[in-house]
């Protein structure tokens, strides 16, 4: 369990960690020193650390070096819009490897994102050899294949009885992507990779209802930041959705499932337009 400590001496009772301590571990009585409740659970968040304006507080079973000074957010609202509004998937790559440090820049800011009690358990796995690429790609035809024989079943006139319409139609697109996707398969072509230098799958605890999320929340924060350094990202569905065939070509940690993949590499194009969205589907209680 970690530990914050106080330093009395730097510390101007200003009460701002007291106030951003989410489980109460520091609290304050009146306008006097904050109160550090030993017996209580401390996540490690960080925050009062990151707030105090003295430096008067650490985490026993972390190094101040991890507390680096943050530089003043200089993302106006207006660029952030436009950077979010023209980002795309990318499929077309140029045939350029992504540099390891580029990689590790990438996996640096995004085992960032938010987890649960900050509980920051998750996996990266990182492909780049071209055979091991193959293997997978062998792999996901095959299951490709066969839930397309699924698909069909599901799009047929005795089972499209008991699907509601929107379903129906969400099954034949699914049915035709799939045809598609094995058609450009079976010519040789890589549909399912488009030729990229790099996959990369995120991975949570099984059994942790926030696992998922902690998976895709870190592969969000990894595609954003990849626009900064010129290099294009794609979430590859057919292999999101099979964990399954990914573990037994994959070292996956212990108790993780796969949840979240993409493709990597130097984008080859640039789209100069915005793209058509269906309007939100939002409700508010006002």
């Amino acid at each position: 369990m970690s530990t914050p400590t106080l330093d009395k001496e730097k510390c101007t009772a200003c009460g701002l960690c007291a106030e951003v301590c989410g489980l109460d571990v520091i609290t304050r009585n009146g306008d006097g020193y904050p109160i550090i409740d030993r017996a209580a659970y401390c996540h490690a968040c960080g925050h009062c650390v990151a707030i105090c304006p003295q430096n008067a507080l650490a985490i026993r079973e972390i190094g101040v070096d991890a507390f680096a000074p943050a530089p003043p957010a200089t993302i106006s609202s207006t660029d952030m819009e436009a950077f979010l509004l023209t980002k795309r998937s990318c499929r077309e790559f140029k045939d350029r490897p992504v540099e390891k440090a580029v990689i590790e820049q990438l996996i640096n800011v995004a085992r960032m994102a938010p987890t649960s009690i900050n509980c920051q358990e998750r996996g990266f796995i990182v492909v780049t050899d071209a055979g091991k690429i193959a293997e997978l790609r062998a792999a996901l035809t095959n299951h490709v294949r066969s839930t397309l024989n699924l698909v069909r079943m599901a799009t047929g006139k005795p089972a499209s009885l008991f699907l509601a319409p929107d379903s129906q139609q969400h099954m034949r697109h699914l049915q035709a992507d799939f045809e598609v996707a094995l058609r450009h398969m079976d010519s040789g072509d890589d549909y399912l990779f488009h030729h990229a230098p790099c996959l990369i799958f995120f991975t949570g605890i099984t059994i942790d209802p926030s696992g998922r999320d902690h998976a895709l929340g870190a592969q969000h924060y990894l595609m954003l930041y990849a626009e900064t350094l010129g290099l294009g990202t794609c979430i590859n569905g057919y292999a999101q959705s099979a964990p399954k065939v990914l573990a037994k070509h994959l070292d996956v940690p212990k108790d993780h499932t796969v949840y979240g993949a993409v493709m990597l590499g130097y984008r080859k194009y640039t789209y100069q337009k915005y793209v058509h969205r269906k309007p939100a589907l939002a409700v508010y209680y006002e």
